[in-house]
């Protein structure tokens, strides 16, 4: 038993690149498995937008406007942002500062409501 190399005497193949490395420090090394990025809290974004849509209605549409921003979108609001909340910190999702903004964003609309109401 010999110990030859198999290719010797053969004409070398097609180039085919560059040789890569393990590489050190944080990168990841060629069969390293990636961890992808934690997902979206839908919850927190639906927060988020209904609060701008509440805000959008206080200034834009009058009475009705008002109404519809108190009766409908801030409790909405204020339903998912603690869901999202909730939601993040259990599943390690991303979103929680969506959440919160939609939270304070929300929080206007009661006593700007109130105020004109009354």
């Amino acid at each position: 038993m010999t110990d030859s190399d198999p290719t010797q005497g053969k004409p070398p193949g097609p180039y085919a690149g560059p040789q890569w490395h393990a590489a050190s420090g944080p990168y990841l090394s060629p069969g390293q498995p990636v961890h992808p990025a934690p997902a979206w809290n839908v919850a927190a974004i639906a927060a988020l937008v209904l609060s701008l849509l509440s805000l959008l209605s206080l200034v834009g549409l009058g009475v009705l406007g008002l109404l519809v921003s108190l009766l409908v979108f801030t409790p909405l609001v204020l339903a998912f942002s603690i869901t999202a909340g909730v939601q993040v910190a259990r599943r390690g999702q991303r979103g929680l500062g969506l959440a919160v903004m939609g939270f304070l964003l929300a929080l206007p609309g009661w006593p700007i409501t109130a105020f004109l109401l009354w």
